[in-house]
């Protein structure tokens, strides 16, 4: 029996197809289980606050643009003031130039000057309490002034001038408490010295004229404390201590008879 030709060229296929070497795709080898990537983040387009508007931000730059010119007119208008008051106690000193810087333009380097000089023609005139309120109010104005301690130490000794000794002795106090220390310290030491000798405190101003004495700085007032020291009565001598009085021994009596 013959087999037909179509089997035999089917046949023959078939073993050639079971024959022939077959390359796999990778996906093969690889596990079914794989976790499928995530979708790739979506970047949206940035976008402003919704405060950001031309309702908000139209005033606050109108406020920032006035607060820089009113910056600059008073920058102005300061150095203005400085000029003028400079041309001023150049070209006319005087009291009546010093009233006049005092009142119109205070806070300037020219006006601390019409202060000092209007304190000392006060304390020429003999008035203390006009020159000390003078000074105190140069200290007030210029608390960081070269002169400060200076002014602060006159304002003391016209106090003084004037009787008014319990300020004065504390502005003294002041001046000789103060850190780092003044240096008016032993001046104002001999300044509260006075006072005390004049109320017959002579004891408590030895002791400040000694401690001053012994801290030894160097200053100018410090032959002046020497002086002042010396001129004090001598210290009292210490009371000699009572004798103390024994009673008599008792004397033996016979017995009466």
């Amino acid at each position: 029996m013959s087999v037909p030709t179509s089997v035999h060229k089917f046949m023959r296929w078939l073993f050639l197809a079971c024959s022939e070497r077959k390359i796999l795709p990778f996906s093969f080898f690889m596990p079914d289980n794989l976790p499928t990537p995530a979708e790739e983040p979506q970047i949206l387009p940035s976008q402003p606050p919704a405060w950001l508007t031309a309702h908000t931000v139209i005033p606050v730059v109108l406020v920032i643009c006035a607060g820089i010119a009113l910056a600059l007119w008073q920058i102005s208008k300061s150095e203005k003031a400085r000029m003028e008051s400079n041309l001023l106690i150049n070209t006319k000193p005087g009291a009546e130039t010093w009233a006049k810087l005092i009142k119109d333009y205070p806070a300037q380097p020219a006006t601390a000057l019409a202060l000092l000089e209007s304190a000392v023609e006060a304390a020429t005139k003999k008035d203390p309490r006009q020159a000390a309120r003078l000074y105190e109010q140069f200290i007030r104005e210029f608390p960081k002034h070269p002169l400060t301690s200076a002014a602060r130490f006159a304002q003391a000794n016209q106090l003084a001038a004037a009787g008014d000794r319990a300020l004065a002795q504390t502005v003294y106090l002041r001046i000789m408490t103060d850190r780092p220390p003044d240096a008016f310290r032993a001046g104002a030491a001999i300044g509260l010295a006075n006072l005390q000798i004049q109320e017959n405190r002579h004891e408590a101003a030895r002791q400040v004229l000694n401690d001053i004495l012994a801290e030894n700085t160097g200053s100018a007032f410090i032959p002046e404390a020497h002086a002042l020291l010396d001129s004090l009565p001598p210290p009292p001598s210490p009371a000699a201590a009572p004798r103390s009085v024994s009673a008599p021994a008792p004397t033996f009596q016979p017995p009466a008879k």
